[in-house]
């Protein structure tokens, strides 16, 4: 049963706009194991097409206000896409196997190229995302792309790297201090997304900052150090075990995986949600105001009832696990026209292409996500 949110109180005197989706797991079902055969058939060429027609099936089944969204995407501006992401992580897998030089110039080519790449990949995803026979759209410009990408990138790019060309060297433990910043990494890249997104010429609004978006992670960082407390109780009274029984050790590292692997499966729905929930509840058109309140608690029983179910099931049970995750994001969102809604979608037009940065007129018009 999709838990409906009631907790949502009308921005103004009207009655918010509930969207609705249409879809079931038993059809997408039917979808999802053709796209499925036809993808190993073809050795994962047919996964662009396989794309395409899961965004068309479940942009199709999502209405708002009597009107539904589309996905108009060319599956071969996917296929290029994901040829290019394989041969670059092939690329900088076996680098450093040929010459530390060739493995320090396919890094400086993935810092240089993988920034403007996640921009392409957003300019073409919205801007083949329709409603009501607009476009939405971003414009995020170039150096912002790079000021939101770049960190992250070299966070995940620079420790391999460095581990590779210098062995041993305390450099290389240094590098992994970035990963404390990934909070505002985080941060940073939410709101370049939702400060630059459009419908039709219609420009949204976004003041958060990514200091805001970041103080997400304070509830998770505050878990970690308690998580890290109870480990260490458990490790002291491990070791106050007579000396040399396997107990204390086989119980030190049962409680160590046990509360790392309950930390993980309790921070990440939350981030997620609650991140979500700021970014999409700030995000507003001219006329048009969102709201997003899912919960992390009924979003994690959700993702566990969908985890065992498609386990038990080997993997059958993911296209239904998919719908309900669809349909429970949906419901849990509202939008808000004061002065009504087709009134304010009345307020956007056809955007020119040069005006738009429609991500198929960008040099690469690839999308590089799976």
């Amino acid at each position: 049963m999709i838990e409906q949110d009631t907790s949502l109180p009308p921005v103004t005197t009207h009655a918010p706009l509930a969207p609705g989706f249409t879809g079931s797991g038993a059809e997408y079902f039917r979808i999802w194991i053709v796209n499925l055969l036809l993808t190993v058939a073809t050795f994962g060429i047919y996964s662009a097409w396989a794309k395409t027609r899961r965004l068309q099936y479940f942009y199709r089944n999502t209405h708002l206000a009597g009107a539904g969204f589309d996905f108009r995407g060319n599956p071969k501006a996917i296929l290029r896409g994901r040829i290019l992401a394989v041969i670059v992580l092939a690329a900088y897998h076996y680098a450093f196997g040929f010459s530390v030089t060739a493995g320090v110039a396919m890094v400086a080519l993935l810092l240089a190229g993988l920034p403007y790449m996640m921009r392409s990949a957003l300019r073409f995803r919205l801007s083949n995302t329709w409603y009501r026979g607009l476009p939405f759209g971003f414009d995020g410009g170039i150096l912002p792309a790079y000021a939101a990408y770049l960190p992250p990138m070299a966070m995940f790019v620079l420790p391999g790297a460095l581990v590779a060309m210098m062995p041993g060297k305390p450099i290389v433990a240094a590098v992994f201090l970035l990963y404390l910043f990934w909070p505002l990494m985080h941060g940073a890249m939410r709101r370049y997304q939702h400060a630059n997104l459009l419908y039709g010429d219609q420009h949204a609004g976004f003041t958060l900052s990514s200091m805001k978006l970041a103080g997400t992670y304070v509830r998770v960082i505050l878990a970690g150090l308690g998580v890290m407390v109870v480990f260490g109780i458990v490790v002291y009274a491990a070791t106050r075990m007579r000396s040399g029984h396997p107990v204390g050790s086989v119980l030190t590292v049962v409680c160590a995986a046990l509360l790392t692997y309950l930390h993980i499966l309790l921070s990440g729905p939350f981030v997620m949600v609650r991140m979500n929930n700021l970014a999409w509840s700030d995000t507003r058109f001219p006329g048009v105001r969102i709201a997003c309140a899912m919960k992390a608690r009924s979003y994690l029983r959700l993702q566990v009832v969908n985890v065992v179910l498609t386990l038990l099931t080997l993997g059958l049970y993911r296209p239904f696990a998919a719908v309900r995750t669809w349909r429970y994001r949906v419901a849990h969102v509202r939008i808000d026209a004061p002065e009504g809604f087709d009134m304010a979608t009345a307020l956007a037009a056809r955007r020119g292409a040069t005006a738009a940065g429609d991500g198929t007129a960008d040099f690469l018009g690839v999308d590089i996500s799976w």
